[in-house]
């Protein structure tokens, strides 16, 4: 991992990394490295967005880019509108799912898809050497793009239409205030679902909930959704590429097992295929999927890595999608990218399909519990901590494919590991009880606390 990009790009809070200057300057490496190609820029919602929006348009006009707008819209119809418009790339003003004050900027390649690191590296390159490129013209943008009509049309090609309008399903949308927004409901209206909205206002302020859809965070759609006998809900995070689900009793089904149930549907429709998951996904995943015929692959965390391995695959004519634990499908015949409005409209189909309910189709999985929590980690090194906390457990089976992951049993593990986008470590635990995961996560959790502790205080 490079010194400015994480998992998902370069983040930060307005004003400290986020300064002009350096949004500046980074951007001029970008355009530096786009030289002589056109590429979209398009934000989010959050209410630094639009003036960032307009700096990155001063650093790419500075090294002669070509650039379109494509307004504020989700990272996925972003990332669609790349491919559509046939363009050579593209930045996203964004921080996904990271607090009000957090932006930054994501980098699209030729097919929409995040790029991947190593070339992530190359912009650094460019960005710390000062290599800019210094053209005979300035360059402005080329006109304003709409990348939200392309980006459902795609959708709806990849579903039947007519068994889900048959149904006639009424859901409960949460889009956080977020993109989603935008999207989420033309889509249900399309779909012929009726869509009870809620946190519905874009806001970059996110003023009804965090944007991160946690279980701590849904609350409130969690206890609209039953008492308005929906057929379920879909809680989005902020640029709504991730989607957590709620079933008909207003039970929120975290995103591994939402996968699991729409990985079960992908390769029902498909056939055979392999499925790209991050280590910190339930092992229900590779159960269900290997028991329908599929092949599991694990990654380290973050959907740029396994967006490179889907592709990877593609290429050798092996069928594969995705999968994150924080909600995040990657379907790859609509695009090989976390897609929450598209995971919508995949469940949407599962259900009609196997007319069954959501919380029926949650009963079906294994019985495992999954949960997490993270830790403030400034001022750490946390790399050393991961270190110091992997030396304890060497005796036990583990593997350090992401920060380090510990099996108990056959049933039981928790994993440890540094966020590649905010300064703290995510920790998830799992078991075949409620009690026992609640318990192994308290014991990982005072583990990685004493780590900090000693590292600080040595």
């Amino acid at each position: 991992m490079g010194k400015l990009f994480g998992t998902n790009g370069v983040r930060g809070v307005f004003g400290e990394l986020l300064q002009i200057d350096f949004i500046y300057n980074l951007t001029r490496a970008i355009g530096t490295y786009f030289n002589g190609k056109e590429i979209l820029v398009g934000c989010d919602t959050r209410h630094t967005s639009e003036l960032i929006k307009k700096i990155v348009f001063a650093g790419l006009s500075s090294t002669g880019v070509a650039f379109y707008d494509s307004g504020v819209a989700p990272t996925p119809a972003h990332q669609y509108a790349v491919k559509y418009y046939n363009l050579d790339g593209g930045i996203i003003v964004t921080a996904s799912h990271n607090p009000p004050e957090y932006n930054g900027i994501k980098l699209l390649g030729k097919n929409g898809d995040e790029i991947p690191h190593s070339e992530e590296d190359k912009v650094e390159e460019i960005f710390f050497e000062q290599r800019y490129v210094k053209p005979e013209k300035l360059s402005k943008c080329k006109g304003i793009i709409d990348p939200i009509e392309p980006y459902i049309n795609g959708i709806i090609t990849h579903v039947d239409l007519e068994k889900i309008r048959k149904k006639g399903f009424k859901i409960v949308i949460d889009p956080a205030c977020g993109t989603a927004s935008l999207c989420a409901p033309k889509l249900a209206k399309i779909l012929g679902v009726k869509a009870y909205l809620i946190n519905s206002n874009p806001d970059g302020y996110f003023p009804s909930r965090e944007p991160e859809p946690l279980r701590e965070n849904l609350k409130e759609v969690s206890k609209f959704v039953a008492e308005t006998g929906s057929d379920f809900g879909i809680a989005f995070d902020g640029d709504a590429d991730r989607a957590i689900f709620i079933d008909n009793k207003g039970n929120i089904v975290w995103g591994d097992r939402s996968g699991a149930i729409l990985s079960k549907h992908v390769l029902k429709k498909h056939g055979k295929g392999t499925l790209v998951v991050g280590v910190s996904a339930s092992s229900l995943v590779e159960k269900v999927v290997k028991e329908n015929g599929g092949d599991v692959i694990w990654t380290k965390v973050g959907s740029v890595i396994i967006t490179e391995k889907i592709n990877e695959l593609l290429s050798k004519n092996i069928f594969a999608f995705g999968l994150e634990e924080n909600g995040g499908f990657f379907y790859t015949p609509h695009q090989p990218t976390r897609d929450g409005c598209m995971s919508l409209a995949l469940m949407l189909e599962t259900l009609a399909t196997e007319n069954k309910t959501l919380h029926e189709l949650d009963k079906e999985l294994p019985n495992l519990f999954m949960f997490k929590t993270k830790i403030e980690a400034k001022n750490v090194n946390r790399e050393k901590v991961i270190e110091n906390i992997a030396n304890k457990f060497n005796n036990y089976r583990h593997d350090r494919i992401d920060g380090i992951r510990v099996w108990l049993n056959e049933k039981e593990w928790f994993l440890i590991r540094p966020s590649g986008t905010e300064p703290i470590i995510r920790i998830f635990a799992e078991s075949d009880s409620e009690e026992k995961a609640k318990k192994l996560l308290k014991f990982a959790t005072d583990i990685t606390q004493n780590e900090i502790y000693n590292l600080i205080h040595k």
